[in-house]
């Protein structure tokens, strides 16, 4: 029994996500008589199952033949993620088991005082259960699930038709284009059962088939058979091989209208079943369900002859488009267009797990006129330029109208307030007062005067708070010996940057050192932002050190070496100890020398 062998399941790793396109996957548990790890493999593979083009975490479980006493057994194999709705047991667990839902609880909160039982006929009810879609406002999915009387016969048949009868009475009750799912093992053997016309008949409460009303019997309809996934019998699973479709998901028509809460085109399905199984076991050969992998394929067939002696029935529904919306920038600079992003904010995994945003736009106040957009889910927002003149510099106020026409779309019509400013360009500047772009910096320094340091500032000129703020980008390395040691800031506003630079004058012969030094700066990073360059030339002239004319030895110093040496040049013409310049070494020469006794100035 089911309850026995899943002492062994240690952990079961069936993961829920956040995303809010929905995945049902209804199940005839087959009184829990499988095997307890098959069933848990076999409902992780549901939220892993991308046969159809993608995979998406299952949002709802319903289960056939569910005994009250194993509903803490099953909500260990469904896992934690999920929540159970509202079990009533109707001594329903005597013929063996109930109804059971559990649902994502990070995507529906279950609407208690709405759930229904409806008798169905042999002593079996159906349940009804109703579930609000978190994130849409109002926004509400019907659900019911029943496991109608089995087998063939006129009597069996009326049984159900009676079953149906009463359950779309139900379904009447409900508000008009409610949103309605309704499963089960239903037992019809064809299209001409009086229970499965009393389904699909056009008219209040009408319930339609996804996969049409055409006969399903026979080979050629392999596709669309339920059970039995095992061909002989094994303890309670019932066998015969897959040749019959007694599970369905019948959809009211307002979840196959084109929009809102829909049916995903194309994803209704039998898990495991790729139609190459008539009357046959689901693992017999080769399983080709998923495409290009076949050892996955056979890997879930062999799993699922041992869970139930059902297959499990998917379909994967879109949800409505949500409107979103945001400014680009409620600041622009001159000439620039002021952009409104429109989103469709659905969270889903796939394009097609959402509708199509489709939404009309008109403009009033400082702007006027209309737009249009239709944006799919996971697309990039759609940017609409607002109508706005932004030749000149200043504030501007208006509104925005969203409407949308697609169905069952969140917050329409909405009116958005909007106001904002256009501002001139930065303007760079080496002076406060004039807008000067190119600039010459002259300093002159002393040889060997160590290392000198120099700064030169650079504006935003004219800002106030109708213009951007300055940025500066890149100040180019200017050429040696001349050393760029930074900036102050680089963002200028009413406050200048300080460019620092140094020059060793130690290091250097006296002359002229020229450098060219672009900057680079842009406007804020704004719509419409500039970017510009302002050209710095830097010239530093190092100056030659005056000395001292009586330092004959050039030490430094003035002193007795020096007038030994003047006496050695005495009553000599030599110019360079003739300090007085009057032709000869004399005696006015040795009071110069005395007059400049010491250290060099």
């Amino acid at each position: 029994m089911f309850y026995r062998l899943l002492i062994s399941i240690c952990v079961l790793w069936i993961s829920t996500g956040a995303a809010a396109q929905i995945r049902v996957v209804s199940y005839n548990s087959a009184q829990f008589n499988g095997d307890a790890n098959a069933m848990a493999y076999v409902l992780q593979a549901a939220s892993d199952d991308d046969s159809h083009g993608f995979a998406v975490p299952v949002s709802i479980f319903l289960f056939q033949e569910v005994d009250e006493e194993l509903l803490s057994t099953l909500q260990n194999v469904v896992g934690d993620g999920y929540t159970m709705a509202t079990f009533t047991d109707q001594n329903d667990s005597s013929w063996g088991g109930a109804q059971a839902m559990f649902y994502n609880a990070s995507q529906f909160v279950e609407n208690t005082a709405l759930h229904e039982d409806i008798f169905t006929g042999a002593g079996r009810h159906a349940d009804r259960w109703a579930l609000n879609v978190t994130g849409y406002s109002g926004k509400r999915i019907y659900v019911y699930s029943m496991h109608l009387k089995s087998s063939n016969g006129s009597s069996n048949q009326e049984t159900r038709r009676q079953g149906a009868e009463n359950v779309r009475d139900d379904i009447m009750t409900l508000p008009t284009g409610s949103h309605i799912i309704v499963v089960g093992d239903m037992n019809f053997y064809s299209p001409n059962e009086p229970g499965y016309i009393w389904f699909t008949d056009a008219g209040d409460g009408q319930l339609i088939d996804p996969l049409g009303n055409g006969d399903w019997g026979g080979g050629s309809n392999t596709l669309k058979h339920t059970q039995s996934p095992l061909l002989n019998q094994d303890g309670g699973l019932i066998g015969g091989g897959l040749d019959d479709r007694f599970d369905f998901q019948f959809l009211s028509p307002s979840l196959i209208d084109g929009g809102g809460f829909d049916l995903i085109s194309g994803t209704y399905r039998s898990l495991g079943n790729d139609g190459n199984h008539y009357n046959n076991a689901i693992n017999a050969g080769n399983n080709y369900y998923y495409p290009g992998d076949t050892p996955r394929g056979n890997a879930l067939a062999d799993e699922l002859i041992i869970a139930s002696d059902h297959l499990p029935l998917i379909a994967d529904y879109q949800v409505p488009a949500i409107l979103g919306w945001s400014m680009e920038s409620d600041r622009v600079l001159v000439g620039s267009d002021v952009k409104f992003l429109v989103r469709n904010d659905a969270v889903v995994v796939v394009s097609q797990g959402a509708d199509v945003l489709d939404v009309d736009l008109e403009f009033s106040g400082d702007m006027s006129g209309s737009a249009s957009v239709s944006i799919p889910a996971l697309s990039a927002p759609e940017e609409v330029t607002l109508p706005i003149d932004t030749s000149v510099a200043g504030s501007w106020n208006g509104a925005v109208t969203l409407t949308s026409t697609s169905p069952e779309v969140q917050t329409i019509p909405e009116t958005v307030k909007l106001s904002g400013d256009v501002i001139e360009h930065a303007n760079a500047s080496f002076a406060f007062a004039e807008d000067l772009d190119w600039y010459t910096y002259d300093i002159s320094f002393d040889e060997n005067s160590g290392v000198q340091l120099f700064n030169v500032w650079l504006f935003n000129y004219g800002f106030d708070g109708s213009q951007s703020l300055l940025e500066i980008d890149d100040v180019t390395i200017p050429e040696l010996p001349v050393v760029f040691n930074g900036l102050s800031t680089n963002t200028v506003g009413s406050l200048p940057a300080l460019m620092e630079f140094e020059i060793d004058t130690d290091s250097v012969t006296p002359d002229t050192y020229t450098s060219f030094i672009p900057i680079s700066f842009s406007d804020e990073d704004l719509v419409g932002e500039q970017n510009g360059i302002s050209m710095l030339t830097v010239r530093v002239e190092i100056v030659p050190s005056e000395g001292c004319d009586a330092d004959f030895d050039g030490d430094g110093d003035v002193d007795v070496a020096d007038i030994l040496i003047l006496i050695g040049a005495w009553d000599a013409t030599d110019s360079s100890y003739d300090l007085d310049g009057n032709g000869i070494v004399g005696v006015s020469d040795l009071l110069l020398l005395i007059a400049a006794w010491g250290p060099c100035q």
